[in-house]
Parts: structure tokens; sequence; C-alpha cells
């Protein structure tokens, strides 16, 4: 599938509403890249433009397997408390002064949601 940017707080809401919300979803997968590396004279360097690659599956026939692209991340927040539950019940995401907010939880206050704070994100359907 084709890569869809989100750009508005009009996008997120059409994103939110056919995916219910995030609504009986979790978190399968992540990779990160910091961009920074060591090269040929073993010299660092350093690059502060992160991306994140997060996949999401929903126990739905439709858009069952949706990945993320989030560029220029600011927070990644995982939380994997073992005595709790890692499905997703309700989702908070939106845009503000130009960054995109992402939970795991529709309390962003929840200390134990996983979250994340990005300049700029677009997703595709995987299945």
């Amino acid at each position: 599938m084709e890569w869809k940017n989100l750009e508005t707080q009009s996008d997120i809401d059409e994103l939110m509403q056919s995916l219910d919300n995030f609504h009986d979803s979790c978190i399968k997968d992540l990779k990160y890249t910091s961009g920074t590396y060591v090269d040929e004279d073993f010299s660092m360097i350093m690059n502060t433009d992160p991306v994140v690659n997060l996949f999401i599956q929903r126990q739905s026939e439709f858009m069952t397997t949706i990945e993320f692209c989030l560029e220029g991340v600011n927070q990644f927040h995982i939380n994997n408390i073992l005595d709790s539950t890692l499905e997703i019940f309700e989702a908070s995401f939106f845009e503000k002064d130009g960054n995109f907010y992402w939970y795991s939880s529709d309390d962003i206050e929840d200390e134990t949601a996983t979250s994340f704070i990005c300049k700029k994100i677009k997703w595709r359907e995987l299945s």
C-alpha cells in the first residue's frame, strides 16, 4: 500500500474514526533508527533526526495491520508493565504546535501508556 501523510487534525480525526480510536489494538513491533553512526575513520557522525517505524495490529478484518513512520521523533516512551494489559482500548492522537502526539490511552496523563511525539508522520495499511 501507498504511504499517506498525516498533516492536519482533520487527517488524524479521519484516521482515528476509521480505526475506531485504535480499540482492540496492540503494538506488534517497532524499529528505531537513530541516524547516528560510526564512519570509516571511526568518527561518530551525529544525527538528530531519528525515525521510528511502528506496527499496530487490530482485532478487525478491516485494516488489520498498520505501519506508522514517525520522523523527527522528540520522544518515544514504551511502557511494558507485564502485570497489566498491553491491549489498546482507546488511544489519543492529536497535532499541537507543529508536533504530533499519540498515547496508547485516552488519558494522556496515564503513566502506563506508550506514547510518542514527532514532527512528521505517515501511515500505510499492510493487511
